[in-house]
């Protein structure tokens, strides 16, 4: 399946890079596997020991791109609402919230974006019958956000993760769609791993490798990681 980016997206935002871990035949178990789950508690208690957050360059690089551009929507006003996956994380474990283990694939894809301070969003796409596309909305796409039932459409503008007119992520890192939702049934994933800079090509690229390592280990998948950048914005899924 083909996935692309919109050209203007890397010219909006210079130096943005998305990683890709491709997962096949994946067993992706909802019962907490030991490790997984101790994994998942001691990078939690991890990021709450820190003192380097407040700030910090990761987090402030999606924080000035909600700000600065429409992105995260047209107006301006409503970017204060819509934080990017990991500043809401951090929020979230920082005030003591637990994140709960959902299943393997979820699981791992928290422990990454919590330990490196990154959006990751996996999503089923064997579900997906059109090509994977990430650019910007014109309102007229389709969205039904996790857990609701509910019908909605983008801000023309926002940066929208889509299969066909079908919307799977809003406002870029935003929120995740019903449709492709990691389940036990789950085998094939597009593992999402976003990087604005200070965040390199080379830092998500060594991501993208060690999260596949765990996926490997944990979900006895096949597993290929793939960059999406402004000299390479098409891939195979």
């Amino acid at each position: 399946m083909l996935y692309t980016v919109s050209p203007e997206l890397f010219t909006r935002h210079p130096g943005y890079v998305r990683g890709v871990v491709v997962v096949t035949h994946a067993i992706n178990l909802e019962g907490p596997i030991d490790e997984v789950a101790r994994m998942l508690k001691k990078t939690q208690e991890a990021l709450r020991a820190r003192t380097d957050l407040d700030g910090h360059p990761n987090i402030a690089a999606w924080r000035a791109a909600r700000l600065a551009s429409s992105a995260f929507g047209a107006r301006y006003g409503s970017r204060h609402k819509y934080p990017s996956s990991i500043e809401a994380m951090v929020k979230r474990v920082l005030k003591g919230g637990e994140l709960p283990y959902i299943n393997t694939l979820a699981a791992l894809g928290n422990i990454t974006s919590l330990k490196h301070l990154v959006p990751v969003g996996g999503h089923d796409v064997g579900v997906c019958t059109e090509p994977l596309w990430l650019g910007f909305a014109d309102g007229t796409e389709t969205f039904t956000a996790f857990g609701t039932t509910e019908v909605e459409h983008p801000e023309p503008g926002e940066v929208v993760y889509l299969s066909g007119k079908t919307v799977l992520c809003r406002r870029w890192t935003w929120r995740q769609a019903e449709v492709t939702k990691l389940t036990r049934a789950t085998t094939h994933v597009a593992i999402n791993v976003d990087g604005l800079p200070p965040v390199t090509r080379a830092d998500v690229e060594g991501i993208c490798e060690e999260l596949a390592t765990q996926v490997r280990l944990f979900c006895t998948a096949q597993v290929e990681c793939k960059v999406l950048a402004q000299d390479s914005p098409a891939i195979e899924v």
